[in-house]
């Protein structure tokens, strides 16, 4: 390239970011990620002043990384920003704090590859299986509307269905569309996994518990069925036993006491460990 395309491309980029700091803009922006905008065909991010805010602007550019909301944009401008993307409809399957996270009503679009949930931005009020109309500029997914013509009564009864932890090869109604079992079966994935991490929660804070009242650390433990594997530690010696979730009754001790190993819970039979330890008395297994 010569001297002169070079100077002349230069010089284009120069007015171009003059006339850019220049020039309002409307833009969505996701608190706490600025605002996107594209400078001379560049994309760049700018900080938000004020920087609380959410929500579709107008912004004037203070300089190359700095731009101050002017006014809220009105409905009639954000939606005519929003016109200029694919339109695309999603099933709402969670919720990431106030954001929408949504699978894809139809997998039969071969305009776009949504193989997972997405988030969607700037949502106003939805429900868990609502359908979304929403639009794609490439990076992010912008709420746009709800799907007047989607049935409301069967996220309705999906969301019931939810509610009662039905299996999704159990679920059945008539009219239900491949996108809203998709979204079923990741909602109630989603729940399952949380009712899990839960559970597993508690049954934590319940063994330290158990074990922190006779004197004793947890190491770590596993599930299996109806039982606790619980590894402890123990005047620096690490055992482990077997106990039942419900009540932490022992299943097995871990050390030979002749068959008595029902007759303890697991606070007892740390007691029982310290007290044969310091007489010499149990032989671990």
């Amino acid at each position: 390239m010569s001297r002169d395309l070079i100077n002349n491309a230069l010089a284009r980029l120069a007015r171009e970011e003059t006339a850019f700091l220049h020039t309002e803009f409307l833009a969505p922006v996701v608190r706490g990620r600025g605002v996107a905008v594209r400078i001379a065909g560049v994309r760049c991010t700018l900080r938000v002043v004020p920087p609380a805010f959410c929500g579709w602007g107008v912004f004037q550019p203070v300089s190359h990384a700095v731009a101050t909301l002017v006014r809220s944009a009105s409905a009639a401008e954000w939606r005519k920003y929003l016109s200029l993307f694919p339109e695309l409809r999603l099933i709402v399957c969670a919720r990431d704090g106030d954001r929408p996270v949504a699978v894809a009503a139809s997998a039969a679009d071969a305009r776009f590859e949504i193989s997972s949930a997405v988030e969607v931005q700037l949502a106003a009020e939805f429900d868990l299986f609502d359908t979304l109309l929403v639009r794609f500029d490439g990076a992010q997914f912008w709420f746009d509307e709800l799907e007047s013509r989607a049935d409301p009564a069967a996220a309705a009864y999906l969301r019931k269905e939810l509610q009662k932890m039905t299996d999704p090869n159990q679920v059945s109604r008539t009219g239900l569309t491949e996108g809203q079992r998709r979204a079923y079966a990741a909602a109630y994935q989603r729940r399952a996994a949380a009712i899990m991490a839960d559970e597993q929660h508690r049954g934590e804070l319940r063994l330290k518990a158990a074990l922190a009242h006779a004197g004793a650390g947890l190491h770590d433990f596993s599930e299996s069925g109806q039982a606790y594997r619980v590894s402890f530690i123990l005047d620096g010696r690490r055992h482990t036993s077997v106990v039942r979730k419900h009540d932490l009754s022992v299943v097995s001790a871990g050390i030979c006491l002749s068959g008595e190993d029902r007759k303890f819970d697991l606070s007892s039979l740390v007691g029982v460990l310290r007290e044969g330890a310091g007489k010499g008395r149990f032989g671990f297994i």
